[in-house]
């Protein structure tokens, strides 16, 4: 098999900045336009307020982006971060090194599937969840697993990517970040995109979950390179 075709049944995303699906068709129209790194948290307020506690923000992204569509225990969750919780593992690990010891119910939060564990409790909602991080590639993994599911026999997979700035300590390595959001893609079986290896395709930096929701609303561009080494997500024409 040397590509991947599927369609988009449907979109959330949520960032502090931008929280309607108005105001994510304006970002993605204007490519150049910058982003505000502060905002409120998401209200979850679909989710009871004893689980809702537990998540920090990054998690209630995450969450309010799962809210937005009806439970479907036949739909499995791939949930792709390059960090996950992030601000809550080094909040954790400032801890032990002063107390030597850590909040069993903050460590639980801050591995990498747990928001996605926390959401299909809160729903009661025994659908299969895949946590992955692949660094700059995480859009590029995140697609394919999605991909691969739907091809083998899934009728749909919500593909939930989330991510923000890291904190001070880690900044010093120069890793960029995009401003905090979380973004959920609903794939089905279809042929109106296709992943595929083009040597032509190459890009000069790996796209992130970001760049593949600019590309799927702006519709401006029928291919989107993933990759240095040739992959892309291609528009079919209708």
């Amino acid at each position: 098999m040397d590509s991947l075709r599927f369609s988009l049944e449907s979109w959330a995303a949520w960032a502090p900045d931008l929280v309607t699906p108005d105001a994510w068709q304006n970002w993605a129209a204007q490519p150049a336009s910058s982003r505000a790194a502060a905002g409120a948290d998401p209200a979850v307020a679909a989710m009871p307020p004893m689980l809702r506690r537990r998540a920090q923000r990054l998690g209630r992204m995450a969450l309010e982006v799962l809210y937005s569509q009806q439970p479907d225990a036949a739909a499995p969750i791939v949930f792709a971060s390059r960090f996950g919780e992030i601000g809550q593992a080094t909040a954790l690990l400032r801890e032990l090194a002063h107390s030597h010891t850590v909040s069993p119910q903050a460590f639980s939060m801050s591995v990498h599937n747990a928001v996605a564990g926390l959401y299909t409790i809160a729903r009661k909602e025994p659908a299969s969840v895949m946590a992955l991080a692949a660094g700059t590639r995480t859009a590029q993994a995140g697609l394919f697993e999605a991909a691969m599911q739907l091809a083998d026999g899934a009728p749909r997979v919500r593909l939930l990517f989330c991510d923000e700035p890291l904190p001070e300590a880690y900044q010093c390595f120069g890793e960029v970040v995009e401003p905090a959001y979380a973004l959920m893609l609903t794939l089905v079986p279809g042929a109106d995109y296709t992943l595929a290896w083009q040597p032509g395709h190459t890009a000069s930096h790996n796209a992130s979950p970001l760049d593949v929701l600019r590309f799927v609303l702006a519709g401006a561009s029928a291919a989107l390179p993933l990759d240095r080494a040739g992959w892309a997500l291609q528009r079919i024409a209708a």
